[in-house]
């Protein structure tokens, strides 16, 4: 009977906690969503997850832009250059980081609306969002030595 109980404890744990995740999900999407929206049209913006697989992406296209690795990209960002800096300093123009960034970028939005994960008028919105916000990624100061 104990073994029981353990189980149904369990299941109910399990439970509370898919319904706890799928709340949470749902409330990190963006203000503007609503509540009869489907995923496709709501955005994670601030999503702990979503933001590191966007800075992951970042690095990486940054890195294989520059022909660096992600970890020499990663110290020089925490030692308080930026992106454009580092760029800079390994003899590339920023310019062609940008471009990377901007052509990753809308080739996995692409991607998204083509599975459906994101609307064409959701997609249409970040993209034209991209140049600012690529502007601000490379030349934001990371790590210890960045300004407050």
């Amino acid at each position: 009977m104990d073994s029981k109980i353990k189980k149904l404890a369990a299941g109910v744990a399990l439970a509370g906690a898919l319904t706890v995740g799928a709340a949470g999900s749902a409330f990190a999407a963006d203000s503007s969503a609503t509540a009869t929206s489907t995923p496709s049209t709501q955005t994670a913006n601030g999503h702990p997850r979503i933001q590191a697989q966007f800075r992951r992406g970042a690095v990486k296209v940054a890195a294989d832009t520059l022909g660096v690795s992600r970890q020499d990209l990663r110290t020089a960002l925490k030692s308080g250059q930026t992106i454009s800096e580092y760029a800079t300093s390994q003899g590339k123009d920023p310019q062609t980081v940008v471009d990377a960034l901007t052509t990753a970028a809308n080739t996995k939005l692409d991607q998204l609306v083509a599975a459906g994960r994101f609307s064409p008028d959701l997609a249409a919105s970040i993209k034209n969002k991209l140049p600012t916000r690529i502007a601000t990624l490379m030349n934001h100061h990371f790590g210890q030595h960045a300004s407050a």
